[in-house]
């Protein structure tokens, strides 16, 4: 037995979304893409090294600044209230399955005391 059809359609509306945003993400990826070089060209350039970055590691060596990751970021913004908690359940459940970093931000609309 399946997902009750309400969640049922709610992620596929989810999912639906992320592949539009995995479409644009990887469009402006393509080597020549606007303004952007291509992945092959990121992948050689060399990290830049801050002389600070070994502070407290150790020893292990890590770049100053993180490489642009491979995968967008997806943020949901939460009230709480039924509907954003089922946007947020459905975003968690489907970015697993697909190359999609997903997160959330809290929003209070100030509608209650407290």
């Amino acid at each position: 037995m399946g997902p009750h059809p309400a969640v049922a359609a709610i992620r596929l509306a989810v999912r639906r979304v992320l592949h539009d945003v995995l479409t644009e993400f990887h469009r402006h990826e393509a080597p020549g893409g606007p303004g952007r070089p291509g992945a092959e060209a990121r992948r050689t350039a060399p990290a830049a090294v801050s002389r600070y970055a070994e502070a407290g590691t150790a020893g292990s060596s890590r770049t100053a600044l993180p490489e642009r990751p491979a995968a967008p970021l997806v943020l949901v913004a939460c009230s709480g209230g039924a509907d954003s908690m089922a946007l947020a359940s459905a975003l968690a459940f489907e970015a697993r399955k697909l190359d999609v970093r997903a997160g959330g931000i809290t929003v209070d609309h100030n509608l209650q005391p407290g």
